[in-house]
């Protein structure tokens, strides 16, 4: 049984979307996008682009999904070091 899986690393500088293919215990992986990382100033500091990181997941998605035709068992996603999102009680970021 083939069980396919993606995994998004989003890094300091740039971003990807890997497929992750498991078939009797061997894992294969295939690069599906790949995107930069450009931070965003708001006022005196620099910040991830969230929208624009949700925006390139949603395209790492759509190709596994619309262009591949992948039925996925999983996400998954990674961040560099220790970022994080803090939302509110709507879940508003």
């Amino acid at each position: 049984m083939n069980r396919r899986y993606i995994a998004f690393d989003l890094g300091a500088e740039s971003g990807r979307a890997m497929l992750g293919s498991l078939n009797d215990g061997a894992l294969t992986l295939e690069e599906l996008h790949r995107f930069p990382n450009t931070p965003v100033r708001v006022l005196s500091s620099l910040h991830w682009d969230a929208l624009r990181l949700f925006h390139e997941i949603c395209q790492g998605l759509a190709i596994a999904g619309r262009d591949r035709r992948v039925a996925l068992e999983g996400i998954g996603i990674d961040t560099w070091g220790v970022d994080c999102a803090l939302l509110g009680a709507n879940g508003a970021l």
